[in-house]
């Protein structure tokens, strides 16, 4: 399956994201490896649920194209 586009723009600005990110760094300082790989873990879970998600609604808009029922999206 190729890949596909993610249509809503970034909610948080460059700037905000490097501050979190480097907040992120500095926190890990503190804290164990398991509860930074816990982390990790949760970022990863939360990527795949969004990848699911975007699957499903493309296969559906697909569905509804293919099948000849007018368009996915009557405007």
């Amino acid at each position: 399956m190729g890949q596909l586009l993610n249509y809503s723009p970034p909610k948080l600005s460059q700037h905000a994201l490097d501050a979190l990110c480097q907040e992120l760094l500095d926190a890990a300082e503190f804290m164990a490896d398991e509860q930074i790989l816990c982390v990790a873990d949760a970022l990863h879970d939360t990527l795949r649920s969004r990848k699911q998600r975007r699957c499903k609604i493309h296969q559906r808009v697909e569905e509804r194209l293919c099948s000849g029922n007018g368009p996915a999206f009557p405007f």
